[in-house]
């Protein structure tokens, strides 16, 4: 890469400062103003000068989530490879999608964004943005692409001074709900060059990022699998530790960004002796990790025997790496669990899925957006088991604010305990006998 002036940094920085400022002391965010002082700073630092023949393209990807929708990303960032071979590209990417990314082939470089702020609220982000944007100004990106949660990530984008910018559009109805920040989404993205319609194909959010690259490259997808990148140490680590156990084994995954995804570990336990009593040798892989999955597991035990414990689950939560539970994902039979990032390693590494979401059967999804959908396990047998109600306090008019979980109560398991084990274990049979099939359409069961 070119080596740029920090004379040139400081020009953006100090114009990124200027209107940090003003907003703080407004509180009102003028896109236009923000743009129209900013523009003129990039021209006058030379980001906004034309690449010409024989540059080699500088590329950045910038992703702002957890792991699963990283792994989600995994097939596009190997496209884009393909389609720029000879490009510099950076992957910026968050805290815990940095051991999954370690070991990525489509990438000459990873910078870790902290993302110190409360992704609820702009002026945060965006002051955040000031101090981690100087990293990606000593780059001169040719192009960026944000495959975006949050008006936050596209802001960064475009304040690493990205001569071309790439990223969503959002449909009517999604502009705001809980997991973007006080700035509407459709506002925010307009920090993007280029935007492009979010869904396509088979409406899964997988489909979403190729569709962003189609649509943005004009270059059509030739391979539209999804990745996990291990190495030689977590298969290893993985076989060592499940080859006492008896067979089939089959992966039982707590954990959730909220709690609201949390399917009761005590019903889990009812599950797991219905399982048992038609699979005498079946061996429970018990994934997660954290308090709360620290937790889940306590009481899972304290609802079955010591007998069935030492004969039939191996308990991991805690011991394991995202890189180690995806290599364990792959060796067993089938993923049982929440919805979490483990969910799509599971799908990544090929596994069947039976997963518990908590969005109502009954909750009309806002537009064109069905959480379940469009995060169902990707190109894999599976069957997701949804409350066929929401609760009290949960239901809502067709035309209320979105919540893309269905389920309002976000800090406990809530509309998703009313799901039993009987319809968790007829899901479990639905998920075998697709599997015989070689079946990969989603079946919801309620």
């Amino acid at each position: 890469m070119n080596e740029v002036k920090q004379s040139d940094i400081q020009t953006v920085l100090d114009g990124l400062k200027s209107c940090v400022l003003q907003l703080e002391k407004e509180k009102i965010f003028s896109l236009k103003n923000f743009l129209d002082v900013m523009e003129e700073k990039f021209k006058q630092a030379g980001y906004r000068e034309p690449i010409k023949a024989g540059d080699k393209i500088n590329i950045s990807v910038i992703h702002d989530a957890g792991i699963g929708d990283f792994i989600l990303q995994s097939g596009a960032i190997r496209e884009l490879r393909r389609i720029y071979p000879a490009a510099h590209i950076t992957l910026v990417c968050t805290v815990p999608a940095k051991i999954m990314a370690e070991f990525c082939p489509y990438v000459d470089e990873i910078i870790i964004n902290e993302q110190k702020y409360d992704s609820l609220k702009f002026l945060t982000g965006l002051k955040w943005n000031l101090t981690f944007a100087e990293k990606l100004l000593a780059r001169r990106y040719d192009l960026s692409f944000a495959f975006a949660h949050n008006p936050i990530t596209t802001a960064l984008m475009y304040m690493s001074g990205a001569k071309q910018r790439i990223s969503h559009l959002f449909d009517v109805g999604e502009e705001t709900f809980v997991c973007h920040c006080d700035l509407p989404i459709r506002y925010g993205m307009q920090f993007a060059q280029y935007l492009y319609p979010m869904y396509n194909y088979g409406d899964h959010a997988v489909d979403t990022c190729f569709s962003v690259l189609e649509q943005g490259l004009h270059a059509p997808i030739s391979n539209r699998e999804i990745e996990v990148w291990l190495n030689g140490m977590d298969i290893t680590f993985a076989k060592n530790i499940l080859q006492p156990a008896r067979r089939p084994i089959y992966a039982l995954v707590f954990g959730g960004s909220r709690m609201i995804k949390h399917y009761p570990p005590e019903k889990y336990a009812k599950f797991l002796e219905m399982v048992a009593s038609e699979e005498p040798t079946a061996t429970f892989a018990v994934l997660g990790g954290g308090a709360s999955d620290a937790n889940s597991v306590k009481v899972l035990k304290e609802n079955l025997d010591e007998k069935f414990c030492a004969e039939h689950l191996i308990d991991l939560v805690d011991k394991t790496n995202y890189r180690q539970t995806a290599a364990v994902l792959s060796l067993c039979q089938a993923y049982i669990g929440n919805d979490t990032g483990a969910l799509h390693a599971a799908a990544a590494v090929k596994l069947p899925c039976l997963a518990v979401f908590p969005f109502p059967a009954d909750s009309p999804p806002s537009s064109r957006v069905d959480t379940p959908r469009l995060f169902r396990p990707y190109r894999v047998p599976n069957v997701i088991v949804i409350p066929a109600h929401a609760l009290e306090g949960c239901a809502r008019p067709k035309n209320d604010p979105y919540c893309p979980f269905g389920c309002r109560v976000l800090d406990k398991p809530h509309c998703i305990a009313q799901i039993t084990p009987e319809t968790l274990f007829s899901a479990f049979k639905l998920l075998k006998k697709n599997i015989s099939e070689e079946n990969i359409q989603t079946a919801y069961v309620y």
